[in-house]
């Protein structure tokens, strides 16, 4: 498994920290640390072993080297399944329903 320390800067620690908590998840990387504003720091864990790798929130943070991964920011898109799925449930009612005979839990699927 692959050790990670985080970087991050201390005016954005929230956002930063969970993005790149995040990453390392998604990488099944286990984090060590989370270190807020001390790059030696984190260069230091990197040079003696402790850490495999420093992951950060954006590459303004840092200058690009080996042994340092951007945390990328998240996709705003939706994933492609949400939309049909919420597209059959809304059709299943449309049908040929008429609005006397319509379910009440149809009126829910209406957008």
């Amino acid at each position: 498994m692959v050790n990670a320390v985080i970087y991050v800067r201390p005016e954005n620690y929230s956002a930063s920290a969970a993005r790149c908590l995040d990453y390392c998840t998604n990488r099944r990387y286990n984090v060590v640390g989370i270190i807020p504003g001390d790059w030696t720091a984190a260069m230091r864990m990197l040079e003696l072993g402790s850490a495999s790798v420093v992951v950060v929130s954006s590459v303004e943070q840092v200058e690009p080297r080996p042994g340092v991964e951007i945390a990328p920011k998240p996709s705003s898109r939706r994933k492609a399944g949400a939309r049909s799925a919420a597209n059959s449930a809304r059709s299943r009612w449309s049908d040929n329903a008429s609005p006397a005979t319509e379910p009440a839990a149809a009126r829910h699927y209406r957008y």
